[in-house]
């Protein structure tokens, strides 16, 4: 699998490997071997004994055109759209207070399966998951923001391996308590701050739902700017 992900590289196509799935990146109008690339997403999706359970790709139409058999194996299951934002060095916005706090500790899970709706072992199972993926990231990821000094959110912001310090977000999220009040964009904003100044990201890249009206405001309000294409998001699963 490592191999044909290395291959997959140099054809011009970035992965995110976690413990159960593969996320395939193409985020570039052309690919220089598009038929190659199509072989060898479906060798990807063709191993015998993978731990993976789920492959998914994100990609412009006009690529996805090109990937024949990929397409004929694939889900499509949504359409997203693309922001980005260069760092300015002398950019140094007033920052909401905020608090990074230990990655896997009790007080952590607890308040994040409260923002994301899991139970307690779901949440887990993601902050472990991530740690996998972002081994040298994670412990300094989990970042609260705190409203009248109580916690109001959280983002995870990091580095994108195999990019050029390329800064993402891998994920983010308001708590039910303060949800409606326009804190999101105060969250986000402070994802960036730390992007730039914590991770030294010299831009940032976000991606979010075409019918998300709510996040791509937030995104525009804090200087990113949209793409002019989106990419559909496919998946394929093991398990059928």
């Amino acid at each position: 699998m490592e191999e044909l992900l290395k291959d997959l590289k140099a054809a011009g196509v970035h992965s995110i490997k976690s413990d159960s799935e593969i996320i395939l990146e193409i985020f570039q109008d052309e690919l220089r071997s598009p038929n190659k690339v199509d072989y060898l997403i479906n060798r990807l999706l063709t191993l015998d004994k993978s731990r993976i359970e789920k492959v998914k790709i994100e990609c412009p139409q006009g690529i996805l055109d090109k990937l024949v058999v990929t397409r004929g194996k694939m889900k499509v299951i949504g359409e997203r759209l693309i922001f980005k934002k260069q760092f300015a060095e002398c950019e140094n916005k007033k920052v909401p207070p905020y608090e990074v706090w230990p990655l896997l500790n009790k007080s952590s899970i607890t308040f994040l399966s409260e923002v994301m709706n899991f139970t307690y072992e779901q949440t887990e199972k993601f902050l472990k998951s991530m740690k996998t993926e972002l081994p040298e990231q994670a412990d300094k990821m989990f970042t609260v923001y705190t409203v009248h000094s109580e916690p109001a959110g959280v983002v995870f912001p990091h580095l994108e391996p195999g990019r050029d310090r390329e800064g993402r977000m891998f994920w983010i999220g308001i708590h039910p308590d303060f949800k409606g009040k326009g804190y999101g964009k105060n969250l986000h904003l402070i994802g960036l701050h730390r992007l730039q100044h914590d991770f030294k990201a010299e831009t940032y890249l976000g991606v979010t739902r075409a019918d998300n009206a709510a996040m791509r405001k937030v995104m525009e309000a804090n200087g990113c700017l949209q793409e002019s294409n989106s990419v559909f998001s496919l998946e394929y699963s093991f398990s059928g």
